[in-house]
């Protein structure tokens, strides 16, 4: 009978086990995390909650902190910690000019847009109701507007953390809340763009002056 009960306690754990990776792993969407377009494993989604809380940031910036957060990730995953921030102060001094939007999801989102063809028939819907997408390839930041489906991975599903994408969206959001308590030093001597100089040199280069190198990206401002 002890037997009995033993092996009805290991399946038990075993399938609550397994149920525990499926969530771990599962991407959340972003309707749950306001502000984002983008997927989440549970994990990364954690990892967000509890540097916010962390911090006491208020509900009302948590669109804010992601919007930038992303940013860095997604531009700058593999760069080192010195240049994810670069990618944080490009997107801060563009929100500071008066050339920009003024909020870091306005910058990061700036670009000519699409709407969804499912809203578009509806002539009934209000503006704030319908869905707009951003046109591919031209948009400020690429990753935004490449047609690739964003996720923060920082788990595989046999529960195995990659600790490169995990530091990575760590340091994104330590990045990001410095950035909003402006305690972020700018070290791209105040670039409002840059490039990845490994992969392309783009005709607007030209008319720029170079601010910075810093890993693969070549920071630049207005003469």
């Amino acid at each position: 009978m002890n037997n009995w009960y033993e092996n009805i306690l290991k399946m038990m754990i075993a399938t609550l086990a397994v149920i525990y990776l499926f969530l771990l792993m599962t991407p959340v969407h972003a309707n749950e995390i306001k502000g984002s377009s983008t997927h989440f494993t549970t994990k990364a989604k954690h990892i967000l909650w509890q540097e916010l809380n962390s911090q006491k940031v208020d509900n009302k910036y948590h669109p804010e902190v992601l919007c930038l957060a992303e940013n860095i990730y997604f531009e700058a995953r593999a760069e080192s910690y010195s240049g994810k921030q670069a990618v944080a102060n490009v997107t801060d001094n563009r929100r500071e000019s008066d050339l920009h939007p003024n909020t870091f999801c306005g910058v990061v989102k700036e670009g000519p847009v699409r709407e969804s063809w499912k809203t578009k028939q509806d002539k009934t819907l209000d503006k704030s109701e319908r869905v707009y997408y951003p046109r591919k390839h031209r948009c400020q930041f690429s990753w935004y507007c490449d047609g690739e489906k964003d996720t923060i991975w920082v788990q595989y599903m046999n529960g195995t953390t990659i600790d490169s994408n995990n530091n990575a969206w760590r340091d994104s959001v330590h990045i990001a809340l410095d950035t909003m308590a402006q305690t972020l030093y700018d070290n791209t001597g105040g670039a409002t763009y840059y490039y990845a100089h490994n992969i392309v040199y783009p005709s607007w280069a030209k008319k720029f002056m170079v601010t910075e190198v810093i890993g693969n990206h070549t920071f630049m401002k207005p003469n």
